[in-house]
């Protein structure tokens, strides 16, 4: 009986179908270079997208997003997380200066995050904007469901692209401690940010914390994925999406006017 267990299982493995590697990429495959700069907004999405499109119409070996944002609006960055997680190529990030809120949780999603001297990813917290700009305070019970919602995200992305799930929450429930072995790397009450440095010291199972390397430029992070010699093809902003990106930057200053004028007019 024993004898023909073992039969069977060889079987099963023997018939199991190995999962087929991706093939690499051409020797003339273009690298796209995709701007993630200024406020993350629901223009963004559509120029990612658009980037994406194209990139694998080219057959790209892979697409560099360039990152230096301050963060924006969860919606937004929602979006853009299940846009790279449905991508058919690799998405990395390349942290130019600041990756804050919604460009870390874009930055967790995609497959390796580089990080150049000095730059800092990390604070991904939900907050509430006034409309008359301003951080306003919520309820007790609004901050928890913001918080449950964004720390889901955040696991989600992690997770799917190959990051440590748990140091992604540190970014949004500061009550959370986060250690590597007895080392306390982010005690409970502060939120998780780190620089480039830390980033990059080593994590759990011997691999690094969060950074895949730090890099001066674009070109040092094609070196270090042994894309060094592709092609690099960076993706121009549109006049039509640079005017919805200034219009979505500007719509809460477009409320105030719109309110003062609303005020103005009452009292008139």
């Amino acid at each position: 009986m024993k004898a023909f267990l073992l039969l069977l299982a060889a079987l099963f493995v023997s018939a199991t179908p190995l999962r087929a590697e991706p093939p690499a990429p051409a020797p003339d495959a273009p690298v796209y270079v995709v701007p993630v700069r200024g406020q993350i907004e629901g223009a963004l999405l559509y120029v990612l997208r658009r980037g994406i499109a194209e990139a694998e119409r080219q057959n790209a070996a892979a697409i560099v997003l360039v990152m230096d944002t301050p963060g924006g609006t969860l919606d937004a960055a929602g979006d853009i997380v299940r846009s790279i997680q449905n991508a058919q190529l690799p998405v990395y990030t390349f942290v130019e200066k600041d990756a804050f809120s919604a460009g870390a949780i874009i930055a967790l999603a995609t497959k390796g995050i580089f990080m150049a001297p000095g730059s800092v990813i990390g604070d991904a917290l939900p907050i509430m904007m006034s409309p008359f700009g301003g951080v306003q305070e919520m309820s007790e019970g609004l901050e928890e469901k913001a918080v449950s919602a964004v720390s889901a995200l955040v696991r989600s992305a992690a997770q799917n692209a190959g990051h440590d799930p748990e140091l992604a929450e540190k970014m949004v429930r500061r009550e959370l401690e986060y250690k590597i072995g007895d080392e306390i790397v982010s005690p409970a009450g502060r939120l998780l940010t780190l620089t480039a440095d830390e980033a990059a010291r080593p994590g759990k199972e011997g691999k690094p914390l969060l950074s895949a390397g730090t890099a001066a430029d674009v070109p040092a992070v094609l070196d270090q994925l042994g894309l060094a010699g592709h092609p690099v093809v960076e993706l121009e902003i549109t006049s039509t999406e640079k005017l919805a990106r200034l219009l979505a930057a500007a719509a809460p200053i477009l409320m105030i006017i719109g309110f003062l004028g609303l005020y103005i007019e009452f009292k008139t």
